[in-house]
């Protein structure tokens, strides 16, 4: 399929948790240095959530919803946006919100991950000063 991110909601998500995780993608678009297109949808009928890249910067589109998927995935071929994106499922899975899984590596995934461990104040453990 091409290096993609998948992910499962078991159970439509509530809509406040929705709500939460829209300000999270807010949040983490605005932290990534990655020129994106950012589109929250907040009508209580359709709420989304969707990402895109900039110009030859862009691949697949990302878009979530809170209703229950079997399976849901996107295709971002390692570009600049993809950091978001990780970040948004890492949030949301971290949240219990989905399932997460990925075609990437710990380092492909590791600024996305940061991304959401701001969004989740969580300190990345190399950048903690021991206390002695």
């Amino acid at each position: 399929m091409g290096y993609s991110h998948y992910w499962k909601i078991e159970h439509d998500i509530n809509l406040q948790a929705f709500k939460e995780l829209q300000t999270v993608a807010a949040k983490v678009a605005e932290a990534s240095d990655a020129p994106v297109g950012l589109s929250i949808n907040t009508h209580p009928l359709y709420p989304s959530i969707t990402v895109e890249g900039m110009a030859s910067d862009a691949h697949e589109t990302f878009y979530l919803t809170p209703k229950a998927v079997k399976f849901e995935f996107c295709k971002t071929a390692r570009k600049p946006y993809d950091e978001v994106v990780v970040g948004i499922l890492d949030y949301a899975h971290r949240r219990g919100l989905l399932e997460f899984t990925s075609d990437g590596n710990a380092d492909d995934l590791r600024a996305g991950k940061r991304l959401s461990a701001h969004a989740l104040s969580i300190p990345d453990p190399r950048w903690v000063t021991k206390q002695c």
